[in-house]
C-alpha cells in the first residue's frame, strides 16, 4: 500500500504520522526502536540510515526496507508500507452449555391497566414496576409509547428494572458476547431470549499498530498526545465495524442487538472504558477498577439498540482481568471438589490454581514472544506461518497455516522449533547452541547451523532463522511463566501431583504442541495427562454471563473471592525463575 503523508504537524516519526491514518500496521514494541518490525519502503529520496537503524533493520536493509520509528516526516513524503491482507488463524471455539437462559436483559411487549376517570394513575404508575425514574428521556418517551401500542408497549429491563421503553415489537432480541484480547478481537451473537447462536466474527485488534503488549499501550497512553483517545477510540471503532459485519450477514439490524458482555484484561478494558491505565503500568499497580460495570451502550458510541447496556465483566487485579475470570465460569473449576490449573499463556501469562474452597491468581511478565513478536522472524498466526516444526530421521519436516509458503514462525511453531533443537542436541540445557566442535549430529542438521544479523543461528528453512536472541526471548518467557505455576504451588501448600485439571486456555493455548511445551518446560510434566484444550475460555465465559444472570452473580462473587499474588513482591518467585531458565 502507497501512502502519502500530508499535514505534518507534531509527528516525530513516521510511525506516528502512520499511525494517525486508518490504515493496518503493525509495530510490535510501540515504537521503542526495539522490535524491528515497523517495516517500510520510502519512495521519496531520504537520508541513508545511521548505525543504529542499520543494525535493528539487519537483513532487511538489503531489501530495501527502513523502520518507521528512526524516520522523520515531512509533507508529502511518499511511503510503502508492506501488504498485511493475510488470512488470521484465531481461536474462537466456545463450548457453551446452559439449562436455563435467563439474561440479565430482556425485552418484551407487555399489556398493562389503562386509567380512566376513577382510577387516574400516571403512566408510570401504570407499568408498575422498578421503572427508572431517573432517566428522564426515558420518562419523556412513555406516554407517546403507551398510547401509540395500546397500552401495550415493548418494556426492556436490566436487573429487573426497567430501562428502556418503546412502540416496537422485538421477537428475538440479540446480544453479542465480545473477547477483547491484546492480540485478537472476537464477537459472538446470540439470541438473548433463546440462547441459541448465531454467528462469531473475530479479527486481529486493531490497536496493534500502538505495541503488542499492554505495557508499550499503557506507556503511548500517557506519553503521546491523545493516545488513551486514541486507544479508546480505535477499539470503539473495531466494535462497532463487529457489530455491523454480525448484522449485515444475519439480515438483523443493529437496533436488535440489547446486550453486550465484554471480556478482557484489566488494561484492554481501561481502554474500553477510556479509563488512564497509567497506574496499571508502575508500581504498585493500582487500576482505576475491577468491578462489574453495566453502562448504556450509547455513553461509549456503540451502535446497539439506543436503551442496549455494555456489561464490562469484572476482574481481579491490574493483571488479572475479566478474561480470566470468565475462564473460571467456562470451565467450571469454581464447582469442583478436586484442584484445578488454569493457564492463559498470551502476551501475558495468566494462571489461576484453586477449586470451590479457595482460589489464587498471579500473572508473570511473559511479554509477547509466544506471540512471536520478539522472534526475529515472528509472525501472528497468520497464512503462511511455521505453526509445526519437528526433525525426523535427520530431515526438517514443517507445516505452515493454509500450507502457504513459509513467511515468518508463529508462537506455536517457535515453540516446537525449540524443543526439537534441545532434543536433536543442537542446543544445549542452558540455552546455548552448541559450538561447532561440541556438536555431535549429522551433517545435514549441523549444516542449518549458521551466522544471522551477527549471531549464531538455525536456518528454518530458506530466508527463515531463529537465533540466539530468539531462544532467549523464549527462555526468559518460559522460565517466568513456569516460576509462576511453580511459586502459586507452593502458595497453595500442595504438590504438582495434587492437580487434577489442567486447563488450557486462548488461542496459543490449544495450538500449542503439549509434548513440546513440557520438552521445553513451559509446562510442568508431571501435568502432560491432564492436560484439557478448552478453547476460548474468555470468549465462552462472557456469553454464558451475557445469557445467564446468575452466571453474571456468580463471576462477581469470583472476581472479590480469588486471592492475587503479586510476583514481584514474593521472594521465590525469583528463585524459582533461575531455576526455570534451564531446559531440563
Amino acid at each position: 500500500m502507497k501512502l502519502i503523508l500530508k499535514n505534518i504537524t507534531n509527528e516525530k516519526t513516521v510511525l506516528q504520522a502512520i499511525n494517525e491514518l486508518d490504515v493496518d500496521f503493525t509495530a510490535p514494541c510501540g515504537g521503542n526502536k526495539t522490535c524491528g518490525k515497523c517495516l517500510i519502503k520510502v519512495i521519496t529520496p531520504i537520508d541513508e540510515p545511521k548505525y543504529e537503524e542499520k543494525k535493528a533493520l539487519g537483513s532487511n536493509y538489503e531489501k530495501g526496507y527502513r523502520l518507521a520509528c528512526y524516520i522523520k516526516p515531512f509533507d508529502n513524503m511518499e511511503i510503502k508500507i508492506p501488504d498485511k491482507a493475510k488470512k488470521t488463524q484465531i481461536m474462537i471455539s466456545s463450548n457453551v452449555s446452559l439449562k436455563t437462559v435467563k439474561s440479565d436483559i430482556t425485552v418484551a411487549q407487555k399489556k398493562i391497566k389503562k386509567p380512566d376517570l376513577h382510577n387516574q394513575f400516571s403512566d408510570i404508575e401504570s407499568i408498575n414496576e422498578n421503572f427508572d425514574h431517573n432517566d428522564l428521556e426515558l420518562v419523556k418517551s412513555i406516554s407517546q409509547c403507551v398510547r401509540k401500542t395500546d397500552y401495550n408497549p415493548t418494556l426492556i429491563t436490566l436487573d429487573d428494572r426497567i430501562v428502556g421503553i418503546c412502540q416496537k415489537n422485538y421477537k428475538t432480541p440479540y446480544g453479542i458476547a465480545i473477547d477483547i484480547g491484546t492480540t485478537t478481537v472476537a464477537a459472538y451473537l446470540y439470541q438473548l431470549n433463546t440462547g441459541n447462536k448465531v454467528a462469531v466474527i473475530s479479527q486481529l485488534n486493531a490497536q496493534k499498530k500502538y505495541g503488542a503488549d499492554v505495557i508499550s499501550r499503557i506507556e503511548f497512553s500517557y506519553s503521546t498526545e491523545d493516545g488513551l483517545a486514541n486507544l479508546h477510540k480505535t477499539i470503539i471503532k473495531q466494535i462497532n465495524n463487529l457489530i455491523v459485519q454480525l448484522c449485515d450477514r444475519n439480515a438483523i439490524t443493529c437496533d436488535e442487538i440489547f446486550y453486550i458482555s465484554a471480556v478482557g484484561n484489566t488494561t484492554m478494558l481501561h481502554f474500553l472504558l477510556k479509563l488512564d491505565p497509567e497506574n496499571i503500568g508502575r508500581a504498585p499497580f493500582i487500576p482505576i477498577t475491577t468491578a462489574l460495570h453495566k453502562i448504556k451502550a450509547s455513553e461509549l458510541g456503540i451502535i446497539i439498540n439506543k436503551y442496549g447496556y455494555i456489561a464490562v465483566l469484572p476482574s481481579v487485579a491490574s493483571y488479572i482481568g475479566s478474561d480470566i475470570t470468565a475462564g473460571i465460569i467456562a470451565t467450571n473449576m469454581i464447582h469442583k471438589n478436586k484442584i484445578s490449573l488454569l493457564l492463559d499463556i498470551g502476551t501475558n501469562g495468566e494462571i489461576v490454581l484453586g477449586n470451590k474452597k479457595r482460589m489464587i491468581s498471579c500473572s508473570t511478565a511473559a511479554g509477547p514472544a509466544f506471540e512471536g513478536a520478539n522472534i526475529r522472524f515472528g509472525t501472528g498466526g497468520i497464512s503462511g506461518a511455521i505453526d509445526t516444526f519437528d526433525i525426523v530421521n535427520n530431515e526438517l519436516v514443517m507445516t505452515t497455516i493454509d500450507n502457504k509458503a513459509p513467511i515468518g514462525i508463529c508462537g506455536s511453531g517457535i515453540v516446537m522449533i525449540l524443543a526439537a533443537l534441545l532434543k536433536n542436541d543442537i542446543v544445549d540445557e542452558t540455552g546455548r547452541f552448541y559450538d561447532e566442535d561440541e556438536l555431535d549430529v549429522h551433517p545435514n542438521l549441523a549444516s542449518k547451523i549458521t551466522t544471522f544479523d551477527n549471531m549464531v543461528a538455525f536456518e528454518v528453512c530458506k530466508g527463515i532463522y531463529i537465533t540466539q536472541k530468539d531462544i532467549r526471548e523464549i527462555q526468559n518467557a518460559k522460565a517466568s511463566f513456569a516460576a509462576g505455576v511453580l511459586t502459586l504451588i507452593k502458595r497453595y501448600e500442595i504438590s504438582i501431583d495434587d492437580i487434577d485439571f489442567l486447563y488450557l486456555a486462548g488461542g496459543f493455548g490449544n495450538y500449542i504442541d503439549v509434548d513440546s511445551a513440557v520438552t521445553i518446560g513451559l509446562i510442568p510434566k508431571e501435568l502432560r495427562k491432564k492436560v484439557i484444550p478448552s478453547g476460548n475460555t474468555a470468549g465462552t465465559g462472557a456469553i454464558l454471563c451475557m445469557l445467564s444472570s446468575s452466571k453474571m452473580k456468580k463471576i462477581e462473587k469470583i472476581s472479590k473471592e480469588i486471592e492475587y499474588i503479586e510476583l514481584s513482591s514474593d521472594p521465590s518467585f525469583t528463585d524459582q525463575y533461575i531455576e526455570c531458565m534451564m531446559f531440563e
